[in-house]
């Protein structure tokens, strides 16, 4: 069961992450989805900040050094240093500013709400002395010649390249390791994440493992201890169901410490905390599952203490699996809203699509309501036998959907509970006593006393039965058949164990047999009696009667 649930929350995610929103997917690093402002031809101007800025992407991921550095507003000083610092620029967006293409302005004149007066700020990178420093994109006016207008990186942001390029990795580690080893571990690996991050990366997991299971059995022995205190044993129970949750939770916890050792580029890091919150978030939802479980469990047993198990099998399990749709309905909200989908214009959607969704899902709404209904009226409960149109047979389950009946073929019948509702319902197990009903036929020689002592010995050996409702005996002559005299016996026996009547209805029968035989009857059974009549030198003439037994005349 956890690997299933683990299973399907991972391919939720990662179906989440698949279509998760256009500003969710830059955070996290992946390629957007194309749209239609990025696709129309005409939604951005070659001259904008926009185009320029993914023109500088796209000559850094080609190696195009030089061509970069057209992009950037170097002094003339520094104009040797242009490749190597459009290369050193590439690598600081990429280790410190996840850069979304669309949010950046696509007109020509940039965005000019922003304050930004012939300039347009694309991101801000915090310095090592807690500095906001801003990233800046300045128009360069057309030259005379009536050249087009040119966005590049302004002379302010080229100037802190080389303090930020320096901040980059971690310093401390710059000063310890040599230069050589340190020249090799600062070369970027997948996801411009440098290889000695990497080897950080594989390094914290059995550590945040370690500092888990220590976090955890600490706090849980501080806990048992106060535990063990109190009288009661629920919260001892409690302890132990959320031991699993609780190391996640830690875990968790110390992803995020570890993690800001390592100084990773601004995508991974976030793509860290979401995962962390993520993972707080199933610790939670998981804990909060155990919880049910336990309340399930324990409101079961003290049903069964006070009587009412029988009903509890129906009711809790009922309410639990209610309470477990409810969580996993507030987990996906949840989830969503991580991932960046607005929440409240998905609950503000449903409102118009739920007529839509009433239709779609109509069958299941109304099975639902009938579990409820099913459970309000207590119409039967688990292990009760029941008749419900043409299926008999022991209730196995009452879900939300169905309600499960074995029937005496050991198959299962499973009905849906909207058209349970509506069937006509007889349910065995509320019986409080079982009837006893049989029609006994005896022959046409029995005479008139005989029929007498006959009937009250039956009634007598009925009223002896230990376990007879003795308030209902009635052994009567009832009428008289083509072939037998019948005699209609009704009673009651004080039992509602269908296995315990079958043995007293035996010996009630046998005792019924014993009793015709002693007072010289027996039983009827359908015959014909044949009547030969023969006059002297005449043709024999059958006559043909329905009676007591053949006999020759």
């Amino acid at each position: 069961m956890r690997v299933r649930i683990l299973i399907s929350a991972a391919l939720g995610f990662l179906a989440a992450g698949l279509s998760l929103p256009q500003q969710a997917r830059a955070q996290f690093g992946l390629p957007s989805r194309p749209s239609s402002t990025d696709s129309a031809p005409t939604s951005v101007s070659p001259a904008s900040p926009r185009a320029a800025l993914q023109s500088f992407l796209r000559l850094a991921e080609a190696n195009d050094w030089v061509g970069a550095a057209e992009y950037l507003s170097v002094p003339t000083a520094e104009r040797d240093r242009a490749p190597q610092l459009a290369r050193r620029l590439k690598t600081i967006l990429d280790q410190r500013l996840a850069i979304d293409v669309r949010t950046v302005s696509g007109a020509v004149s940039g965005d000019t709400t922003d304050g930004d007066l012939g300039g347009d700020r694309i991101g801000v990178i915090t310095s090592v002395n807690g500095r906001e420093d801003p990233v800046r994109l300045v128009r360069l006016s057309a030259p005379a010649s009536g050249g087009p207008v040119r966005w590049v990186f302004s002379q302010a942001t080229v100037g802190f390249i080389d303090g930020w390029f320096e901040n980059l990795g971690a310093p401390w580690l710059r000063e310890r390791l040599p230069r050589t080893l340190m020249r090799t571990l600062m070369r970027e690996g997948p996801f411009n994440v440098y290889y000695w991050q990497w080897i950080g990366l594989g390094l914290a997991i059995p550590v945040v493992l370690l500092l888990a299971w220590g976090l955890g059995a600490v706090l849980r022995n501080l806990l048992g201890r106060i535990a063990r205190r109190t009288v009661t044993e629920w919260d001892d129970l409690l302890l132990e169901h959320l031991r699993g949750p609780f190391r996640l939770w830690a875990a968790s916890l110390a992803i995020g410490p570890l993690l800001s050792l390592l100084d990773l580029n601004t995508r991974v890091a976030g793509f860290f905390t979401s995962l962390t919150r993520g993972l707080v978030l199933i610790s939670i939802f998981w804990g909060l599952l155990r919880i049910i479980r336990l309340a399930q469990d324990r409101v079961a047993n003290a049903a069964w203490a006070t009587g009412q198990g029988t009903q509890a099998r129906t009711l809790v399990p009922l309410l639990g699996n209610f309470l477990r749709v409810t969580l996993a309905i507030i987990a996906m909200l949840v989830a969503l809203a991580q991932f960046g989908y607005p929440v409240g214009t998905l609950l503000a959607g449903l409102g118009i699509g739920g007529i839509a969704v009433a239709l779609a899902a109509q069958k299941t709404v109304e099975h639902l309501f009938g579990s409820v209904s099913l459970a309000a009226d207590n119409a039967f409960r688990v292990g009760d036998w029941v008749r419900a149109g043409a299926a008999e047979g022991a209730v196995e389950r009452i879900g939300l959907r169905s309600t499960s009946i074995r029937t005496v073929d050991r198959t299962v019948v499973r009905i849906p509970n909207g058209r349970l509702a509506d069937e006509r319902i007889e349910t065995f197990g509320e019986r409080d006593r079982i009837l006893l009903r049989t029609d006994i036929d005896l022959t046409y020689g029995t005479t008139a006393e005989q029929l007498e002592r006959i009937r009250d010995a039956l009634e007598a050996a009925l009223r002896a039965h230990p376990m007879v409702f003795a308030d209902i005996v009635r052994v009567h002559v009832v009428g008289f058949t083509d072939s037998a005299i019948r005699i209609n016996v009704v009673s009651w026996f004080l039992t509602t164990d269908w296995q315990v009547f079958l043995r007293i209805r035996h010996e009630m029968l046998i005792t019924f047999m014993r009793i015709i035989g002693e007072q010289g009857s027996s039983f009827a059974f359908p015959s014909r009696t044949v009547y030969h009549v023969q006059t002297d030198g005449a043709t024999p003439v059958s006559i043909i009667g329905a009676s007591a037994p053949a006999t020759d005349v």
